[in-house]
């Protein structure tokens, strides 16, 4: 049986409110982490963009990296750009 996905209905208000929200966090995270180291480890990743590392794999599979010894290293500052321009 295969499933259907849920569709919400919302008016333009909800989805301004909505937006604004999203922005809201994702400007306050940004601001909290300039203080924060320049390279992060995947493990830092959720702490710093505040969602869960499920949904970084999953949704952000294209965010940048860097390789150095096996290790994948993110640019906070490539990161906030490829965040703005999605």
């Amino acid at each position: 049986m295969q499933t259907r996905p849920i569709e919400i209905l919302l008016s333009e208000q909800q989805l301004t409110g909505i937006q604004n929200q999203i922005y809201s966090k994702v400007s306050e995270a940004v601001e909290q982490s300039s203080q924060s180291k320049t390279w992060m480890k995947q493990s830092d990743l959720p702490k710093y963009l505040p969602i869960s590392d499920n949904t970084i794999r999953e949704h952000l599979k294209d965010l940048p990296f860097h390789v150095v010894g096996g290790t994948k290293f993110y640019n906070k500052n490539e990161v906030d750009q490829f965040l703005l321009t999605k």
